[in-house]
Parts: structure tokens; sequence; C-alpha cells
């Protein structure tokens, strides 16, 4: 297309040059980018109204079976000098069709099993165990068994890498529900329905490039997916330039209205001024959600930072716990064993009378039940973890905070901030009834909250209670956007027809 601007100005154009070098640039790289963008806004419809499929833990917990604690021979502290020489992170206690088994989480990820019973390593279930465990899990019969397999696309994502193979369990109810149980670990670690699963495919696995013949190689995924969004910036960026210096230039020139093109051209250069820098922002945003710590500080305390926090060892802190005291406190359906600053605790998940119980411990014996880990506590254990910088103080996160409760990315409402007094202002986020670190946010990682969660999400503070102006805006945002990915492929199209003849 010609630009009708045919009488001469006054007035030479603006950055005649560069504007003909970056409109070159734009032109080709977005012929083979329009697709791409035309995909990642018209999945972001979806996205905004079905998530990806996730079991979440309070509905696990709630689902398992009871602990058979009469049926428990071998002490915590037994458990976890059990295997030596690995640290362990977590230990928790859990049911797997009548047996109690610990499962201790390393630092490095994995989790392994000992028989509570008698101290042996449990061996994976097979497909007729995993057919009674998640039917007594959903209380419905099943009616097919898949696997063992290490991947699918519901269980691609690396935090169940400690937890393949996995069998999938068809229970034919009229949702369509799946769930995968782990055959090492054996439990049921993720749920789908039919509808979630139809609608994903034309949602987050396209959205997220998520297919799984990709996402199983985590490197090769994170540098595919960086290195497109990377040139994704380069092309929106060039074309609001051009867009911009196209206008300016219709401004010199006299002319009246937006753009001096015609047909589709015309729709491209007006559809780029008004929601191009919308695609800019948002393509910029969304290459942030796969820094992973190249320009950002990550929000994951270090497992040496972890295991000062803890205090002492898994073993030392549950060394006088023996499986007679264990049995007096009550059955649950998930018992977690913790050390905070040096104290053992005992956290009951889905206990009897109570959903949630924390239990200090004395030389072994349990005393009065608290409802969450004392601040002082909090504090102690965060500065031993982050010595030798001072501890400011601690506080509640309020249920409006900016920082602590984002759209995707909430804290739990039982989490505390302890703001340390170093140069980049850390808070670190402490769960109090799991005594687990949360995260930790520094200047750059509160900067990021604004880059990624703010520009990609429209998460701003004065859009967190609006409820409908949000989901207006960023559905017109995502209209915008589709619109000019859809006025690009049509120029795209004419101009590779034009190339072949």
């Amino acid at each position: 297309m010609k630009s009708v601007l045919s009488a001469t100005s006054s007035k030479a154009p603006l950055l005649r040059r560069p504007a003909r070098q970056l409109s070159r640039l734009h032109r080709w790289l977005g012929t083979g980018f329009c697709l791409l963008f035309a995909l990642w806004f018209g999945t972001g419809f979806v996205m905004m109204y079905v998530p990806f499929p996730s079991l979440g833990e309070g509905e696990r917990v709630a689902a398992s079976a009871p602990v058979a604690l009469a049926a428990v021979n071998v002490a915590p502290a037994t458990a976890a000098r059990g295997l030596p020489g690995l640290p362990v992170s977590r230990l928790r206690l859990v049911d797997v069709l009548g047996r109690p088994r610990y499962l201790a989480t390393l630092d490095d990820g994995r989790v392994l099993g000992v028989d509570a019973d008698d101290g042996g390593t449990p061996a994976p279930l097979d497909a007729a165990d995993a057919k009674r465990l998640a039917e007594r899990f959903a209380g419905h019969p099943a009616q097919a068994v898949g696997g063992p397999f290490d991947y699918d696309q519901w269980v691609v994502h690396h935090r169940f890498d400690a937890a393949r193979p996995f069998y999938k369990i068809e229970l034919g109810d009229a949702a369509g529900t799946e769930l995968y149980v782990s055959a090492g670990l054996g439990q049921v670690l993720q749920r789908t329905t039919r509808f979630e699963r139809g609608w994903n495919w034309v949602g987050a696995v396209a959205h997220w490039m998520y297919p799984t013949v990709l996402r199983k190689n985590s490197w090769a995924w994170d540098q595919t997916v960086w290195w497109l969004a990377l040139g994704g910036i380069v092309v929106a960026a060039a074309g609001y330039g051009v867009g911009l210096v196209r206008l300016l230039n219709q401004r010199r020139a006299g002319r009246a209205g937006i753009s001096a093109f015609r047909g589709w051209l015309r729709w491209h250069h007006v559809l780029g001024l008004t929601g191009g820098l919308f695609a800019l922002t948002w393509v910029f945003s969304g290459w942030l959600s796969m820094d992973h710590g190249r320009l950002f500080s990550l929000d994951q305390a270090n497992a040496d930072r972890a295991a000062r926090f803890r205090g002492a060892g898994l073993a030392t802190a549950m060394a006088d716990l023996t499986p007679e005291t264990l049995r007096t406190m009550g059955t649950a359906r998930e018992i977690e064993f913790l050390a905070v600053g040096g104290r053992p605790f005992v956290v009951q998940r889905g206990a009897a009378g109570a959903a949630y119980r924390l239990i200090p411990l004395a030389a072994g014996k349990p005393q009065p039940p608290l409802n969450q880990l004392p601040d002082a506590l909090l504090m102690q254990a965060v500065a031993a973890a982050w010595a030798p910088t001072p501890v400011r103080d601690i506080a509640a996160i309020a249920a409006d905070d900016a920082y602590g409760h984002t759209r995707s990315d909430a804290l739990p409402a039982s989490a505390r901030r302890v703001r340390l007094d170093d140069a980049a202002s850390t808070w670190v986020h402490v769960d109090t009834r799991s005594g687990q670190i949360v995260s930790q946010m520094d200047d750059s990682r509160r900067l990021y909250r604004w880059l990624f969660n703010g520009l990609h999400s429209f998460d701003f503070p004065l859009l967190r209670g609006s409820g409908p102006l949000r989901q207006t805006l960023m559905l017109a945002a995502l209209a915008a956007g589709l619109a000019l990915s859809v006025s690009a492929l049509v120029l795209a199209a004419r101009r590779l027809g034009r190339s072949r003849r």
C-alpha cells in the first residue's frame, strides 16, 4: 500500500532513514511473529476464565485417608537418619492404602519414602493398587487405568519430577475426572476434568507453549519461550516506533487524520497506535515471566538459609519423639515434623476435630497446641538464616497488600513479613502454620512484581477491588491486541503471496 501523501510539505519527514530501517525490520520479523502474537492474545481470553488444572494441598489432604498411627513402629528421627548423607528439608507421615509411610523431601527436591511400620523402602504401586488408592481418594469407582508413564500433558511441570512415574485413573463420572497417582510416593497429586482439559488446549497449553514434547525438557522450553518472547519485544517496539514516526510525519505534512495509509495497512497502523503499547508491555512482561534469576532476584531462599532457619536437622529435632508418644497425639490425614529456630513441632493436618493443629514438643513430649508459631521465634529463626544482617521487625500482611497478595501468587493468610535491615530492604515471608519460608522479596523482586504482575494482568491497587472494571479493561486490551495481530496476518499473507509471484 502507498501513502496518500502526495503533496510536498514544507517540513521534511522526521527520521526518514531510521524509520525506513525500522519499518523493514518490523515488516519481515512481523511476518514471522504475527501468528504467534495472534495465538498469545487469543488464548489470553481463555486463561482469564479457565486456569491450568491443579489439585490444591488443602484438597489433597482433605481427601486423603487418616494415618494408621497404630501401625507406626519407626520413629521420625529413625526415618530421617535412615537417609545418610542426604539432607532432609521436610518430613511427613501419610497413609498409603492403610500403611503409614514417611515421605522425606531432600534439599535437591527428591522425595524418598520409608515405611513407618517396618522401616523398609516402599515398592512402587502397581496398577491395581493405584486404582484402589484413587477410588478411596475420590469415593467413586474407577473406569480405566493408564500407565505407569513419566510425562503427560497435565503433569509435565518440573514440580512433579520427584513423583514420577504416574498412573492416570479415569473415574468415568459426569465431569470426566482423571486422577494422577504417583507410583513411587503413593499419593494423588493431580486432578483434571474434561472441561479443564478441553479449554486448556486452546488456553494455557498454547499460551505457554506447553506441549509435553517441549515442556518435559525444562531447559529447551525455557530457551525457546525466552528467545521467542524477546523477538516479540523487538517486533512490537519496532512497529510502535514506526507507527509513531508515521503519525508525526502526517502531522508535519499538514494532513488531517491518524494514518496516511489505506485498506488493511491503515487498519494495522491505527490499531498499532491504539493497541500497540499494550502489545509491547504485554510481551515484555510475558518475557519477564521467564526471567528465572537472569535480571531480577529470585523469590526463594536457598537450601543453606532454609537449613539455618530450621536451626537443627530434623533427625536431631525429633530425636526424643517415640512412636508410642506419636500415637497419643491423635490421628490426622497428614502429619509433618518440623523445626524452627532449633525448636521441634508437629503439624497435624486434617486432624480429628480440627483441620489443623500445631503441637510444640519438649523433650519428646507434646505441649499444649498453638494457633501459630510465635513472632519472636520466627524473628530469631530469620535472624539466624540471614546472619549477620539484623532483623528490623515482623508484621502481619494486610489482605489488600500489593506485594503479598498478587492475583497469580497470593501468600497464605497465616503468613508474616519479617523485614531485614539491609541495603536491599529484604522481606522474608514465613507461614506461621507450616513453619516454611514462603518467599523472599528485595528491591529487585518488588520491581519485578510491578513489571510482571502489574503489566501482564493489570494487577494494580486501583483495580484490585474493581472486579468488572479490571475484566473489562483486560478484555478490551486483549481484543485490541488480537485485532492488531489479525491485521498483521492479512498483510503478511499478502506480502508472502507477492514474494512468491
